[in-house]
């Protein structure tokens, strides 16, 4: 039914984009109109053309994510023309009509005038390349470190969390970022580093020297990490066996008591792909009242919508990631209806958690009103316990 649904939506986009693009042109020749026609198929049924490729493996590794890239690219800029076109006309032919009927309409902003279509679908075409091009600038940009403050009379004095998530490292990840993002993290001199899934997005054997490169990751108490879904998609058990190779602490349904901070790190792997039962789901439960009375809990889960299964006597601060924030607008209002939460810190039923948009990108690699960034979560003992 999906798939159905999305080759009847793609299609309808086809036909809207084609009609206003060439419908309205009779100069344009039939070449030229089967030459935008091409261009626009190609683009609405990229992501189909892009999993194919993948699915069949039709390409080495490397070329494969270039290509899957730039198809994902160039579907999105697909969305953008069709959105700037439909928002065009809306504003144009209403506008037109209460020009005329105040007298004050010119004919040569007619929209129904051939010569006035061809000048604003130039406008819509230019405008898409500068949303496109932007867009790529933001999603490719080196993240932002952002910063959130967390008030608990559970700690004595500050501790900070740096939290990565959906780096999304693939074989055309450049090492030299990867090298950047670790002299970032670090510099920040955190108590805790939390990868909180979605770091791979390859099987671990074609990302070897970019592994490498993460594995200079430092923390006061150490690295921490969980299971996204990218991670499952390539093989849980050898992200996981990777993991641990590097040194990091490697959380499955575990936590870890961080004595003289009075800490407590719990994580477990992408929740929302496993499908909990609600006899696993105690276990769960079970498994995080282990932390000891008084310690601040921190939850590490990929998916943010996991903290409605819980409760605030199981912890307090949950960190996920997995929405990107978005990542395009308006993918913003797609994410929300499926994942509850976009980006930033909320107060759920008396437990913190923090929606971090990530450090990376999936897809295409661009990003629209939704910035990737280094998460710093610093908790900070509370106005009453910083007098005691």
């Amino acid at each position: 039914m999906f798939f159905v649904l999305s080759f009847i939506l793609s299609l309808s986009a086809i036909i809207v984009t084609l009609k206003i693009l060439v419908g309205y042109n009779p100069e344009f020749s039939l070449r030229r109109k089967l030459s935008i026609a091409f261009v626009i198929v190609l683009a609405w049924f990229s992501p189909a053309i892009a999993g194919l490729i993948r699915w069949l493996r039709l390409l080495p590794e490397k070329v494969s994510v270039y290509t899957t890239q730039g198809l994902y690219t160039l579907f999105i800029a697909a969305m953008f023309l069709l959105g700037i076109l439909l928002v065009r006309d809306l504003f144009w032919i209403h506008g037109y009509q209460i020009a005329r009927k105040s007298g004050k309409a010119s004919p040569d902003y007619d929209p129904m005038r051939p010569e006035a279509i061809k000048k604003a679908n130039l406008a819509a075409v230019l405008a898409t390349l500068l949303l496109t091009c932007h867009s790529l600038y933001e999603g490719t940009k080196f993240p932002a470190v952002k910063e959130t403050v967390i008030e608990t009379d559970k700690v004595d004095y500050p501790f900070k969390i740096v939290a990565l998530t959906d780096t999304h490292i693939n074989p055309a990840t450049s090492v030299s970022r990867v090298e950047r993002l670790v002299r970032r993290v670090n510099g920040l001199k955190p108590d805790v580093v939390a990868l909180v899934g979605d770091i791979g997005d390859a099987k671990p054997a074609f990302v070897k020297p970019q592994m490498k490169a993460l594995s200079g990751l430092d923390a006061k108490y150490g690295v921490f990490v969980t299971l996204g879904n990218h991670e499952f998609y390539h093989g849980s058990m050898d992200w996981e066996n990777e993991f641990k190779r590097m040194g990091f602490f490697y959380l499955a349904n575990e936590g870890l008591y961080l004595n003289g901070a009075d800490i407590y790190v719990f994580g477990l792997p992408d929740p929302q792909l496993l499908m909990i039962s609600e006899q696993a789901m105690e276990n769960i439960k079970n498994r995080m009242k282990a932390a000891p009375n008084g310690a601040y809990r921190v939850f590490l889960s990929h998916s943010p919508r996991f903290i409605k299964r819980l409760s605030k006597d199981l912890i307090d601060l949950q960190i996920s990631g997995h929405t990107h924030g978005g990542q395009i607008f308006p993918f913003h209002f797609f994410v929300k209806r499926f994942n509850d939460f976009v980006a930033g810190l909320y107060d759920v039923n008396g437990m913190k958690l923090y929606v971090s948009r990530g450090a990376g990108e999936w897809g295409a690699p661009m990003r629209l009103f939704a910035p990737s960034e280094i998460s710093v979560i610093t908790l900070i003992p509370s106005g009453n316990k910083a007098t005691e």
